[in-house]
């Protein structure tokens, strides 16, 4: 039975924004905002947000940051939105832009730095032709890949991954995966497809201390590619 059976998830939204939202946003938009930095080395940025999602709150917290260390920014997002959604979107603020996936092969634009946060666990791990292609068409169009997923090494951390990926993903109708990468399993992904990896940050503790378990930073990793 799926943890989605004993949960209710409105009764948990709640708690989980004022849990561990904040700081989770904080934590990865701060490391993604400092690889850019380091590595664009831009005045003027253009990053493609790719699983941008209803609340592209990361991205927004990204170019703040990035505006603090004197780096001007704009951002596409896309995914799989309706005509309302876009609508709701793309009267946030003019340094952000929306669209629906479907563009993303029909347009030529270009970009310095490709984000992909918590996104490919969701399109399925095993299915790695569709991943394959996703990431080399992303690459076309970028410089570099900023990648954020999870590792799993075994059945408690595959069980205790999943808690924290629905728990994440309350407000929406997203699927919980069964299955995240093994280190093994990512890295031959990144060779098949000639991407090097520029860096890695492995460390990070994204939750409370207190929640001893899902605290471990050796469950998420953030890459950058190129």
């Amino acid at each position: 039975m799926s943890v989605q059976s004993f949960i209710k998830p409105n009764k948990l939204k709640i708690f989980r924004d004022l849990l561990v939202r904040g700081r989770y946003e904080k934590i990865l938009s701060e490391s993604v905002a400092n690889l850019i930095k380091n590595n664009v080395h831009k005045q003027n940025v253009k990053i493609l947000d790719f699983g941008s999602g209803i609340e592209p709150t990361i991205l927004q917290m990204v170019r703040k940051k990035l505006l603090e260390k004197s780096i001007k920014s704009i951002s596409h997002g896309y995914d799989l939105y309706d005509e309302n959604e876009l609508t709701k979107l793309n009267n946030l603020n003019e340094s952000e832009l929306y669209f629906n996936i479907e563009n993303l092969k029909k347009n030529n634009e270009t970009y310095d730095v490709a984000v992909i946060s918590d996104v490919l666990h969701h399109m399925d791990v095993e299915n790695t032709r569709l991943i394959s292609e996703t990431l080399l068409s992303i690459k076309k169009r970028a410089k570099f890949l900023i990648i954020k997923d999870h590792f799993q090494y075994g059945f408690l951390s595959n069980q205790l991954i999943r808690f924290m990926d629905f728990f994440g993903n309350l407000n929406s109708n997203i699927k919980t995966p069964k299955k995240y990468y093994s280190q093994k399993q990512f890295h031959s992904l990144m060779d098949n497809l000639n991407l090097t990896i520029k860096y890695k940050i492995l460390n990070n503790r994204y939750h409370p201390i207190f929640l001893i378990f899902f605290n471990n930073p050796k469950y998420h990793f953030i890459y950058l590619l190129e």
